[in-house]
């Protein structure tokens, strides 16, 4: 699942006086408070020059839940268009963090700021203090792009940042727990592409093609049911390679790029191999160390899949992982799916 904040969000144009308060119709006029004091402060440019990138916020969450930041994004040669945050609890990996507060976002939930066309920008935002940390620390990740980006990789379309807010409890972060998937049901592709084919590994949801450019970052892998290979699966970045003769992805019968309107190179990778290890080695992973015996497979895909067989798997992001097969209804027909245990690194 998603991270979410209550973001108290403000944007201003450099030299003006005046923060419009983010909301549907961008009426609201509230006059910017000299006397403000706030917990973090960044300044983040393209130049680089002068900035201040980072921030550490000693926190009690028993006595306090949220801390009040103020970020500032400067450019001179680019027009930010999109804000990504991540959140990172407990040294436990970065997750998007998605905003619940009412403004403008894109459907990845980065925030859109393309009206604003703007060459400078000024947030304030109020982050939670999450409980239940006990030690160690939160630390929050922001940077702007000029159109899509990925939560996975800051550079793509990057332009500026990055900044990070560390929320610091004491103490250090405990090891990095795996991240555990049941994925339910992954279809076999239907012509209109509105079956869930696709899975990312990064949230273990499951993704429709139809869903479009706005998602196909995320998707790592998907599932199909060959006439030969029978059960199989294959990076997203392969997929539509194996549904024609000439290897074209613009005229595979599932052309993930012509259906998502994202070119082929910007496809995600994954790297698939059968594994010696056991349904028991499998249930006994827990950590991030607990995967790093394995080494990046050569092949995107993994055919002739059968109910307990154990795949090791690197993500186009150098994540490690391990997937059992739990089940298949393989007819090689538009009722197939396959249903996977997964654990990855965060």
């Amino acid at each position: 699942m998603r991270k979410t904040m209550k973001l108290g969000f403000m944007m201003t144009l450099l030299g003006s006086l005046m923060f419009f308060a983010s909301c549907d119709d961008n009426d609201e006029i509230t006059p910017v408070d000299p006397n403000a004091s706030y917990d973090a402060i960044l300044r983040l440019s393209e130049a680089g020059t002068g900035d201040t990138t980072s921030a550490t916020v000693t926190v009690d969450a028993n006595t306090q839940s949220t801390i009040k930041a103020r970020v500032t994004f400067l450019s001179t040669s680019v027009s930010m268009r999109r804000l990504y945050i991540t959140q990172n609890i407990g040294g436990q990996g970065d997750e998007p963090f998605e905003i619940t507060a009412a403004v403008d976002k894109k459907a990845d939930g980065s925030i859109d700021i393309e009206a604003a066309n703007s060459n400078g920008i000024v947030y304030e935002l109020t982050l939670p203090v999450p409980s239940g940390v006990g030690t160690g620390t939160v630390v929050y990740k922001l940077w702007t792009t000029t159109g899509r980006g990925d939560y996975r990789d800051q550079t793509k379309r990057f332009a500026v940042g990055t900044g990070s807010i560390t929320l610091n409890y004491g103490g250090t972060n405990e090891a990095a727990a795996v991240k555990s998937y049941s994925a339910k049901l992954l279809y076999a592709p239907l012509a209109d592409g509105s079956s869930k084919t696709f899975i990312s590994t990064y949230n273990g949801e499951t993704y429709q093609i139809s869903q479009g450019v706005e998602y196909a970052s995320f998707w790592d892998f998907g599932y199909y049911y060959g006439n030969t290979n029978n059960a199989s699966l294959a990076s997203t970045y392969t997929y539509p390679k194996l549904f024609n003769h000439d290897n074209d992805p613009n005229t595979a019968l599932v052309a993930v790029a012509t259906l998502t309107n994202t070119p082929q190179e910007e496809l995600n990778h994954a790297y698939f191999t059968g594994s010696s290890k056991t349904s028991a080695d499998f249930d006994a992973v827990a950590v991030k160390g607990d995967l790093d015996f394995i080494t990046k497979p050569a092949t995107e895909s993994v055919t002739g899949l059968q109910v307990g067989d154990i795949i090791e798997f690197v993500d186009g992001y150098g994540k490690k992982g391990l997937i059992r097969v739990v089940s298949i209804n393989g007819t090689f027909g538009t009722g197939d799916y396959i249903e996977l245990d997964i654990k990855v690194q965060p």
